[in-house]
C-alpha cells in the first residue's frame, strides 16, 4: 500500500512538471490554451449558435471561450452550453463582455469556466511562467498577457499594446514551422523557417492567427537573431530573407495577401 501511495505521488509530481509549450514558454501543459477559430462570421449579437475549426476542449457547462478580434479589440467571452459537433451553444457577453460581431477565422481561445486564465484587470508584477496560464486574457480590456520566463514578470501578448513589448521565451529556429513566443522573443538555430505558427491552423496557443489563409489577421511580433538564420517564402511569409544575429527584424500581417511581410529590420 506504501508503494502504491508512493508512486502516486511521483505521477502527481512528474505531472505538475513545467513543460516548453509550444510557444516556448515553460507552462504547466495543463495551463496552455487551446486555440481554434471561428469558421463562419457572427453576424449579430443575439446568435447563440457559433461554429469553430476544431471543438478539441471545449465541453458543456464547463468551457468560457474567448473570440479575439486582434487589433480589432471588440473580443468577446461567451459560456458553452452544448457542444455539438463544431457547432456550439453559447451564451452571449458572459462575465461582463460585450456581445459583438466577429470576422470568420477570428481566433478562439479555449479555457475552464473559473480557472484564471481571462480575468477581469490587467495582471501586473511579478509572477512565475510555470503557474501561469499562457496566455491570461483581461477579457474586458481585450488584451493578451504573458508571464515571461525571461523577466519573471508580465508583458503583453499579441495585439496588447498597452505596455512596451518584454522578451519572452527563447524559440529554436525549426527546419518547417517555428512558433513565436510572444511579441518579443529570441531566435537561436541556423535553420530555415518556413513558416511562423502553422500554414493550417491558428498558430500557437498564445493566440497569435495569422496561421491560415482564412483568417483575417495575424498578430504583429519581432525576433532578435542569436544567429543567423533564414525564413522562406512559403506558407504565411510573403518574401525569404535572412536574419543577422543581434539585428531585430519585425513581421507584420499583410491582411490582404495573407502573409507574413518584414516591416522592418533596426
Amino acid at each position: 500500500m506504501k508503494k502504491l501511495i508512493s508512486l502516486a505521488a511521483v505521477l502527481l509530481v512528474l505531472a505538475s512538471i513545467a513543460v516548453p509549450s509550444a510557444s516556448g514558454q515553460a507552462t504547466a501543459s495543463n495551463l496552455i490554451l487551446t486555440a481554434t477559430k471561428l469558421s463562419a462570421a457572427l453576424t449579430t449579437t443575439s446568435s447563440t449558435i457559433l461554429t469553430v475549426a476544431s471543438a478539441t476542449g471545449i465541453t458543456a457547462n464547463t468551457t468560457v471561450l474567448f473570440i479575439d478580434d486582434g487589433p480589432g479589440g471588440n473580443g468577446e467571452a461567451v459560456f458553452v452550453n452544448a457542444v455539438n459537433g463544431t457547432q456550439i451553444s453559447v451564451t452571449r457577453g458572459y462575465n461582463g463582455t460585450q456581445a459583438n460581431p466577429h470576422l470568420s477565422g477570428s481566433v478562439v481561445l479555449v479555457a475552464p469556466a473559473g480557472g484564471g486564465a481571462f480575468v477581469s484587470v490587467d495582471p501586473s508584477g511579478a509572477c512565475t511562467a510555470a503557474n501561469a496560464y499562457t496566455p491570461t486574457v483581461n477579457i474586458l480590456a481585450a488584451r493578451q498577457w504573458i508571464c515571461s520566463s525571461i523577466s519573471a514578470s508580465w508583458v503583453p501578448g499579441y495585439n496588447n499594446t498597452s505596455r512596451p513589448a518584454g522578451v519572452t521565451t527563447k524559440v529554436a529556429s525549426v527546419a518547417g514551422a517555428t512558433n513565436p513566443s510572444g511579441p518579443l522573443f529570441h531566435v537561436d538555430g541556423t535553420n530555415a523557417i518556413t513558416a511562423w505558427g502553422s500554414s493550417t491552423s491558428v498558430g500557437p496557443g498564445t493566440g497569435q492567427g495569422g496561421g491560415a489563409a482564412t483568417q483575417p489577421y495575424g498578430a504583429p511580433f519581432c525576433v532578435i537573431p542569436d544567429a543567423a538564420f533564414t525564413w522562406t517564402a512559403t506558407n504565411n511569409i510573403a518574401v525569404a530573407g535572412t536574419a543577422v544575429a543581434n539585428l531585430e527584424v519585425c513581421f507584420t500581417f499583410d491582411g490582404t495577401a495573407k502573409k507574413y511581410i518584414v516591416l522592418q529590420s533596426k
